[in-house]
């Protein structure tokens, strides 16, 4: 009896959600992520300062460095980013934020040096005073997962054209340290960021170096790193949105700030979905 041939349908791998250690959900399929036994990071206030409790442990799959493609250089992906940066830079986004920073942060500190120019700040002035900046869960603007099917690359470019910016209009004429905390940081990304003059750090060091004094950077943080961060009280926080959540944590915050919705980024509006920019009321009870 004669026997027909098929041809056997490819075995896909099971697509997965990846919680880095960072607390950030990933989707992949890739046999790049591991599961491994970890704690869990919680971050409490005691004496003032924040300190980590590693009490609760659980086993999830986590993320390692992303993979760039082998023949990326350095000089390559600053050109990239650099292309990216002018499309933001250049965006009725960033124009509105920029005008947004002036406003409700830094008030009457501005001496205004044009549309494209950042200001230089009067330090005789009032305004919020932003000590430093922490970025967390940025992304990789150069690599992905092997097998992955989600590519955030561009995203991630997008995001920290955003944070340099944020960076230089919040420091004017002066120096603002941003320090960055993301396990998928490659070397690429890490040289890319250290060559426009951020920090980078490991987990869970950033949350450390969160006080009353600092702008918060993490457009599409998840509720439990949220719910880690905001007891802090931060000056600022670039993010959201907030709104309707079923955190007390969360919505105290909220209840305590202002904000101002970003201005969609036609460019690509998934990098800045329905971000907003939270700032400290004039109003706040200085002790809360």
């Amino acid at each position: 009896m004669p026997h027909s041939s098929r041809n056997k349908r490819p075995t896909h791998q099971k697509r997965q959600q990846v919680t880095d250690n960072d607390g950030w959900t990933h989707v992949t399929n890739s046999s790049n992520a591991r599961r491994v036994f970890r704690s869990t990071a919680h971050v409490k206030k005691q004496d003032g300062a924040q300190q980590t409790d590693h009490n609760a442990q659980e086993s999830e799959p986590t993320l390692g460095p992303a993979e760039a493609p082998a023949r990326l250089t350095l000089a390559e992906l600053e050109s990239q980013y650099r292309a990216h940066r002018e499309q933001w830079i250049t965006s009725v986004t960033w124009k509105a934020l920029k005008a947004d920073l002036n406003t409700y942060i830094l008030g009457t500190r501005v001496v205004p040096q044009g549309n494209e120019g950042f200001d230089q700040l009067d330090p005789e002035s009032p305004g919020l005073a932003v000590e430093n900046i922490v970025c967390i869960g940025l992304g990789s603007p150069s690599g992905f997962l092997r097998g992955g099917w989600v590519d955030r690359r561009s995203v991630s470019m997008y995001q920290l054209a955003a944070l340099e910016c944020l960076k230089n209009q919040l420091s004017g004429s002066g120096s603002l340290s941003v320090y960055a905390q993301d396990p998928v940081f490659n070397k690429l990304d890490r040289d890319l960021l250290e060559s426009l003059g951020m920090t980078i750090v490991e987990h869970p060091a950033a949350f450390g170096l969160i006080t009353r004094n600092t702008l918060l950077f993490c457009p599409g943080a998840e509720r439990q790193h949220l719910d880690l961060v905001l007891p802090s009280n931060p000056q600022c926080l670039f993010g959201g949105p907030l709104e309707n959540t079923e955190s007390d944590i969360i919505q105290s915050f909220v209840g305590r700030v202002g904000s101002r919705s970003l201005v969609p980024f036609e460019v690509n509006e998934h990098a800045f979905w329905k971000t907003r920019l939270y700032y400290r009321r004039e109003d706040e009870d200085p002790s809360s």
